[in-house]
């Protein structure tokens, strides 16, 4: 029992030092969380690795996926919802990630 009380409290630990991606406001007052195009992209305890050239995302663990056509990259930002709904397709990419999943 010991044990698990351990690991919880280390993975507890753990998500509470992972960088969270910087949060701009655009001048109609909307959030955006800017992408990290050089690794992960943390929000709200959530990491993705987005893609906006290959416009694909993979979560850690995950095979890469594309990335929802209703999303709009580009310009190296989405909103908060859209970060959820990267998660989202992320998590249902499945299987093991590996090193040539990275685009």
């Amino acid at each position: 029992m010991n044990k698990w009380i351990v690991l919880s409290a280390l993975t507890l630990l753990a998500a509470c030092d992972v960088p969270q991606a910087p949060v701009v406001t655009g001048p109609d007052g909307q959030t955006f969380i800017q992408i990290n195009t050089s690794g992960l992209t943390c929000y709200n305890t959530k990491c993705l690795d987005i893609n906006p050239a290959a416009r694909s995302v993979r979560q850690i663990g995950n095979r890469r996926t594309q990335i929802p056509g209703n999303i709009n990259v580009s310009d190296g930002t989405v909103t908060p919802d859209e970060f959820r709904q990267l998660g989202i397709a992320a998590s249902l990419a499945g299987g093991e990630g590996s090193q040539s999943d990275r685009g």
